[in-house]
């Protein structure tokens, strides 16, 4: 069992890394960009963003069984501030980057640091990070 959690953990974060790209590429436009974190999140996650955006973060962290998987959320909300911030929605790119936030702290305080640092080694080595990728 745990070596299929790992494969699947492996193609969200797979997943992710193949989605990064066309996010930041389409950030011009609201509503490309706003698709594309969606279909990230169906893809890397099997949920969808929108719903677990709904709810709050303690909440959110609690459905996941590994930390990778809360590091993916809280990429994708951060993505979605970004568009935001682009977007001079200002307010919800900064109600978006705490859930974010929120998303990271809440993920250290269930699965302990040692294992949410090496999800954020995981994610930051398979989907790189926007700097390197813009």
């Amino acid at each position: 069992m745990p070596v299929l959690r790992h494969a699947f953990l492996l193609n969200a974060v797979r997943e992710l890394g193949r989605s990064v790209p066309d996010i930041i590429r389409a950030r011009a436009s609201w509503d490309a960009c706003l698709e594309h974190i969606r279909g990230a999140c169906t893809a890397s996650l099997g949920m969808e963003y929108d719903t677990l955006a709904r709810f709050d973060a303690r909440s959110v962290v609690g459905l996941f069984t590994h930390p990778e998987q809360a590091r993916i959320l809280a990429r994708l909300v951060d993505e979605r501030a970004r568009l935001c911030e682009a977007h001079g929605r200002y307010a919800e790119a900064l109600a978006d980057s705490v859930y974010a936030g929120q998303l990271l702290m809440h993920s250290r305080a269930r699965f302990g640091l040692p294992r949410d640092a090496r999800a954020a080694d995981v994610l930051e080595r398979e989907a790189g990070t926007p700097s390197k990728l813009g």
